[in-house]
């Protein structure tokens, strides 16, 4: 499985957006996968997937995550 860890974790480089704008990107990793339209809480702000993408040649897949409200 792309993004898969050996230990059994899923494993992301993630843009978390506010309409168009990118506000936050980094890494995450999760003990299973996320699926789009998945609920999501990174640091503080609470988003929905809206898209899970395999990164070519990378072990991170790529994830998106709209933010639910505006977090100013």
């Amino acid at each position: 499985m792309v993004g898969a860890d050996p230990m059994g974790g899923v494993e992301y480089r993630y843009e978390l957006r506010r309409g168009d704008e990118i506000v936050a990107t980094g890494h995450l990793s999760r003990e299973r996968p996320l699926e789009v339209g998945e609920r999501l809480t990174i640091g503080s702000r609470e988003g929905i997937v809206r898209a899970v993408d395999p990164l070519l040649g990378e072990r991170e897949q790529r994830l998106v995550v709209q933010l639910v409200r505006d977090d100013g």
